[in-house]
């Protein structure tokens, strides 16, 4: 679903302030363009160091107070900080956080929120969140864009961001956490019923559980992404298929001969 105007607004307001060391993340980076399934209830932004959350904070508040906004703050930590951000009875959460910058892809620009995480390090995010909470919303995420980035592929990458997990285990527990509230439903105004989300997150827990099972029988590498020749995700069995490892800052993949177009 679209950004409401309100998160549009602040979203263009601080927008000078957003950059690859400040940039847009968690759910929002997920849903903010017209055919997504929810809205996001806040806006995060992410950064590689303590410093940077410091300087963003302060910048992004002033912009916003100038602009004629209430700033309420909840949580003001070095590394990680909560605010209400409030004009005319409409107002938004603003949360900065500092956040590993071990990713898959660089930071993505965007037309609307101008810098963002890329999509599928956002995914591998929500697979990694939803083994340790219980959020209707991950699982909305998780199941919305299994098209493009399917479940298994991004459980099976989602554990180069934590080694303590292997993808098998990580989809037990996220199967553990798979509760559906009809609150959290209505409260992000989604697109998908109640219904509908657990039948196809049930037909994607058990299909993904026969892919990771067979992959870690194979003996692959835990961690890697695969992508084909353009640079879509792939699995490690599809043909052409090409490992693509995290690292930090992430990278754009090329081979010899091929074209990426933008990723998505």
């Amino acid at each position: 679903m679209p950004l409401t105007p309100l998160q549009k607004e602040v979203i263009d307001l601080i927008a000078a302030n957003r950059s690859v060391a400040s940039h847009i993340a968690g759910g929002i980076a997920l849903n903010a363009g017209p055919s997504t399934p929810r809205y996001s209830e806040d806006i995060d932004i992410f950064h590689d160091a303590e410093e940077a959350v410091t300087s963003a904070s302060e910048s992004d508040c002033k912009t916003l107070s100038d602009a004629g906004f209430q700033i309420v703050r909840q949580i003001w930590e070095p590394s990680y900080r909560r605010v209400w951000v409030e004009r005319k009875g409409d107002g938004v959460k603003l949360e900065w956080a500092q956040d590993a910058a071990w990713r898959f892809f660089p930071i993505q620009a965007d037309p609307v929120l101008k810098w963002r995480l890329h999509t599928f390090d956002a995914l591998t995010n929500k697979a990694l969140a939803m083994g340790s909470r219980s959020e209707t919303r991950d699982m909305i995420d998780l199941v919305a864009h299994d098209g493009a980035y399917p479940l298994y592929a991004v459980i099976w990458a989602a554990c180069a961001k934590d080694p303590g997990w292997t993808p098998l285990l990580l989809l037990e527990q996220m199967r553990r956490n798979a509760r559906i509230s009809p609150e959290a439903i209505a409260e992000l105004k989604s697109s998908i019923t109640a219904l509908a989300l657990k039948s196809k997150w049930l037909e994607l827990a058990e299909s993904s559980e026969t892919k990771l099972a067979e992959a870690a029988k194979a003996g692959i590498e835990i961690g890697l992404a695969y992508l084909k020749d353009d640079a879509s995700l792939a699995w490690h069995d599809t043909a052409s298929a090409k490992p693509h490892r995290a690292s930090l800052g992430g990278v754009v993949p090329r081979f010899c001969g091929i074209h990426y177009p933008a990723s998505n």
